[in-house]
């Protein structure tokens, strides 16, 4: 015979409570959240399309000072202006060295350093900017003020920061100011420079000259 078990041991067992699962705590975290999690999402696209944007519009900005550039050509009063209007760009420097150099293959060595100058001073590429810095000092080597040419000359051969090519062009320069006014042995010193430079370069085989015919 079957007996069902005494009262007492029925009303003694617990009820099982269940534990909340994950979904249920990730419910509960995005009710309690969700503005700042759709806040930060919000701003995260904003940041991304401002970006992307911006992308867009320096590109485009870029394309139109290149079309600019192009169209001033070699022609001196519009790479001025071309020059003024794009101000802090490096193809303002060009421009600036285009016109530097036209004055200067015309004889009007002082126009031809101002715009060597303010080449210099846009032009971040040693190559370029040590090209303008050497037009300004042979302007003022061939205008009024050949002691300050030799000056800035000196300072080229010394700039570490330079090409070696560069600053061997400054000392045969200098090697040649010297040889004009009979200094046989600052040649030679400036030759032994050059030579240290760039020893195959087309400077050293210039210098090599000078000291040749002295």
């Amino acid at each position: 015979m079957i007996t069902n078990p005494p009262a007492e041991n029925q009303s003694e067992k617990q009820p099982v409570v269940a534990e909340p699962g994950f979904e249920v705590a990730a419910q509960a975290f995005w009710e309690k959240n969700r503005v700042l999690i759709l806040g930060l999402c919000a701003a995260a696209l904003l940041a991304i399309v401002g970006y992307k944007g911006w992308e867009y519009f320096a590109a485009q900005h870029e394309e139109s000072v290149r079309s600019d550039f192009a169209k001033a050509g070699d022609r001196p009063e519009q790479l001025t202006a071309f020059a003024a209007a794009n101000s802090g760009h490096e193809l303002a420097g060009v421009a600036y060295l285009r016109v530097a150099d036209t004055k200067y293959a015309a004889g009007d060595y002082r126009a031809a350093q101002e715009n060597y100058n303010k080449a210099a001073s846009a032009l971040k590429v040693p190559a370029l900017s040590g090209r303008a810095r050497m037009g300004a000092a042979m302007s003022q080597l061939n205008g009024s003020d050949k002691a300050a040419g030799e000056a800035a000359l000196k300072a080229i051969a010394a700039d570490a920061a330079l090409l070696n090519g560069t600053r061997a062009e400054a000392d045969y320069h200098l090697a040649t100011v010297a040889y004009e006014a009979g200094n046989a042995a600052e040649v030679g010193r400036l030759v032994a420079e050059i030579n240290k430079l760039d020893a195959t370069g087309l400077w050293a085989e210039r210098a090599a000259t000078l000291q040749v015919a002295k």
